[in-house]
């Protein structure tokens, strides 16, 4: 247990540490061969985006419609290379309100995987719904994790806005 801090320590002010990645990108812009595969053996339609991350459109539940989007980028804890996938909910042109903030944690704890979180783009707060699994997640693994994600963020973005931006 003594080597956490050290390693949160080292995260923090950006020291290395045997094992430790905070971040293994590909070449800026190259979509990882890997999810290519796994869509297209699942036949799904998908667009790159310039930084090579995936982008998918599904149609939910009263004809809606949510955008998820699968990272290339991976990030690695010691051998255990990660993936984010995650679909915005919700739109702020400032800070979010406190007790949203505070409901959305308290409901973070009621899911099987993912949690809502922030995403700041300049003076915008994008809440998004985000789940890390492996990198190497099997075709039918990446497609219940994309679904799961669009569901939920597409359930939130209804009872919190009221619209189908995203």
């Amino acid at each position: 247990m003594k080597t956490l801090p050290i390693v949160v320590m080292a995260v923090l002010f950006g020291i290395a540490v045997p094992g430790f990645t905070p971040k293994a990108r590909l070449q800026a812009g190259e979509p990882d061969q890997r999810v290519e595969k796994a869509l297209k053996k699942l036949g799904l339609k998908y667009t790159v985006d310039k930084d090579g991350d995936f982008k998918l459109i599904f149609t939910t539940e009263g004809d809606r419609t949510q955008v998820v989007f699968i990272n290339s980028g991976t990030e690695t804890l010691r051998k255990m290379e990660i993936r984010e996938i995650w679909s915005p909910a919700a739109k702020f042109s400032s800070t979010p309100p406190p007790a949203l903030s505070q409901a959305l944690l308290e409901k973070n704890g009621s899911f099987k995987i993912g949690s809502y979180a922030y995403k700041k783009a300049g003076d915008v707060y994008f809440l998004v719904f985000n789940v890390q699994i492996s990198a190497n997640a099997s075709a039918e693994e990446l497609l219940s994790v994309v679904i799961g994600v669009a569901e939920t963020a597409d359930a939130t973005e209804s009872d919190i806005m009221q619209t189908d931006d995203f």
